[in-house]
C-alpha cells in the first residue's frame, strides 16, 4: 500500500495477540501487545514505515514514542486522511484532511508543572462518557502519549486524552493536568469523524 501525500496509514491488529520486534532481524519480540485493548477497544497502529513484509509502527506503550516492527500477517491495513496538530502556546487543535485544514479549534492543554508532552502519536481509543456532561464530556479520545510527570492518574497509567469538558471556562488556557480538552460540540465532532491510528502532533 503507498502512502498519498496528506495521508497515513494504519495497522489494525487482526489477531487476539500481536508480537512487537525491535527489527525485523529480531529472533523475539520484546512485547506482546492484547487485542482488544485493556479499554475493549481494537488494537491498532500509526505506520512509521514500511519493509518487505513488516510495518514499523508507534505504540500505544512508554516511552513516549515507542516503535516497533510488526509482521504483515497480524495486521491489516487501511489509509487514512486525517491528521491533528495541537499547538500549545496557541490553545488550539487544527484538523487536517488530505493535508490541507479543516478546522480549527480552541483548546485548553496542560499547565506548566504537568505539561501536555510534545511529540508525534496517534488515537489508541474512543470512550463514550456515561454522563455526556460529565468532566470528560460526551466522549475521550485516549492516545499514545502519557504524561512524563504523572504516572497514575484516575485509576490509569496517566494516558494523554483528548476529550470534551464540563469547564467551559478552561477552554484556551493552560489548566489540565496533560489532556487536551475541547468544547462539547467539538469533541462530538471529532468522535463522529476521526478513525483509530489517526496520527496527532504535539507542538510547542
Amino acid at each position: 500500500m503507498e502512502r498519498h501525500p496528506g495521508e497515513s496509514i494504519v495497522a489494525a491488529a487482526v489477531t487476539h495477540s500481536v508480537p512487537i520486534f525491535r527489527s525485523p532481524s529480531a529472533r523475539h519480540p520484546f512485547v506482546r501487545l492484547s487485542n482488544p485493548t485493556a479499554v475493549g477497544a481494537p488494537l491498532v497502529f500509526l505506520v512509521k514505515s514500511r519493509a518487505q513484509g513488516w510495518e514499523h509502527v508507534y505504540l500505544p506503550i512508554r516511552p513516549d514514542g515507542a516503535t516497533g516492527w510488526v509482521k504483515d500477517r497480524f495486521v491489516s491495513l487501511a489509509r487514512d486522511s486525517y491528521s491533528l496538530q495541537v499547538r500549545l502556546r496557541k490553545h488550539v487543535l487544527i484538523l487536517r484532511n488530505e493535508g490541507r485544514v479543516a478546522a480549527r479549534f480552541p483548546a485548553a492543554v496542560g499547565r506548566s508543572v504537568l505539561p501536555t508532552p510534545t511529540g508525534r502519536y496517534y488515537l489508541v481509543e474512543l470512550l463514550k462518557q456515561p454522563d455526556p456532561n460529565g468532566l470528560y464530556g460526551p466522549y475521550a479520545f485516549g492516545t499514545s502519549a502519557f504524561s512524563r510527570v504523572l504516572y497514575h492518574f484516575g485509576g490509569g497509567p496517566g494516558q494523554i486524552g483528548i476529550h470534551g469538558t464540563d469547564e467551559k471556562g478552561s477552554i484556551g488556557h493552560s489548566v489540565s493536568h496533560g489532556c487536551i480538552r475541547l468544547r462539547n460540540r467539538d469533541i462530538v465532532r471529532l468522535a463522529h469523524l476521526l478513525p483509530l491510528g489517526t496520527p496527532i502532533t504535539i507542538v510547542d
